[in-house]
């Protein structure tokens, strides 16, 4: 995915995050960068034909991709994902009025049904959406672009020998992991379809897979030490939170991994001392050290994290 089009978050979604599941899709539960409207009356709907995507009907879907977009009139907000010959969508037109659908991508051509008799059908490429949303006798043209998704998955290694999070955006990804005393490793890479991988310094990496709503894989935070793990799709506080400070005249670089429920795990080296990081206020990121107080922030993962 590249970041030509809109962000899409977790949580904001939760019906989109339950037929994805079912289909066997990475995703984080979203909607799109703009706040949903209502829906327009019957007397202002639109009926015209839908635009054609570039190519038309010779050009294929991608396997995997998400969208996000809107009807030509701002009727509904659309979000669609599609995982090989499968497809979901979420339309959004403000609450109560959302609608989940579920189908089939077949070439270039996708097509989904919903509760209500509500019907999506359009031309799919690696650039975009083009079609018709029919919704009570209406019809309404839309268009979506790809989407950036942002996700955290948080978790730990299966003998909770360290704390794992990591933060997805688009086909970036970054992740920090520690033992909360003397480990910790800072990784950052790629996402390839449901493959992450991750490397760091001296020897330190992260491969996984994405399965539905969670993330499989090895976890290396150093050389010699190599432990599988497992981390979910997890909302706010979760993230990976970093913060680069002097503490008595020594370069410091404090990393926490938090999980979904608030648990901080985290080293601070000071210089070349590593010990346990200070608490961290998830409310607004600060903490103390030393009779300091600091800020920390969430780390996306688009971001560098690995110096060379």
């Amino acid at each position: 995915m590249v970041r030509s089009g809109p962000l899409l978050t977790l949580g904001s979604v939760v019906a989109l995050a339950a037929i994805l599941l079912t289909v066997d899709l990475r995703i984080s539960a979203a909607a799109s960068k703009a706040s949903p409207v209502a829906t327009a009356s019957p007397a202002s709907a639109t009926s015209a034909p839908a635009s054609t995507a570039p190519g038309g009907q010779g050009a294929a879907a991608p396997p995997r991709a998400l969208f996000a977009g809107r009807t030509s009139g701002d009727e509904f907000t659309v979000a669609i994902a599609i995982n090989g010959g499968k497809a979901a969508a979420d339309l959004n037109a403000g609450l109560p009025s959302q609608a989940s659908l579920a189908g089939s991508v077949t070439g270039g051509q996708v097509t989904l049904t919903g509760g209500n008799g509500v019907r999506l059908t359009g031309s799919v490429s690696s650039a975009a959406v083009f079609g018709l949303i029919t919704s009570f006798g209406r019809t309404f043209p839309f268009s979506a672009e790809p989407a950036v998704v942002q996700a955290v998955y948080a978790g730990r290694s299966s003998g909770n020998e360290v704390t794992v999070a990591v933060d997805t955006e688009g086909d970036k990804a970054v992740a920090y992991v520690c033992n909360g005393k003397n480990v910790e490793a800072w990784l950052q890479g790629s996402v390839r379809g449901n493959q992450v991988t991750l490397t760091g310094n001296k020897g330190a990496g992260l491969t996984g897979s994405l399965s539905g709503l969670d993330l499989f894989g090895t976890v290396t935070p150093r050389t010699g030490q190599t432990f599988p793990f497992a981390a979910e799709l997890s909302p706010h506080p979760a993230g990976v939170y970093q913060a680069r400070i002097e503490v008595n005249g020594l370069a410091t670089r404090i990393g926490w991994a938090v999980l979904p429920d608030g648990t901080q795990v985290g080293v601070a080296v000071e210089g070349t001392a590593e010990l346990a990081a200070p608490p961290l206020d998830l409310s607004d990121g600060g903490f103390t050290i030393d009779g300091g107080s600091f800020t920390a922030a969430l780390v996306a993962g688009a971001a560098t994290v690995v110096s060379p």
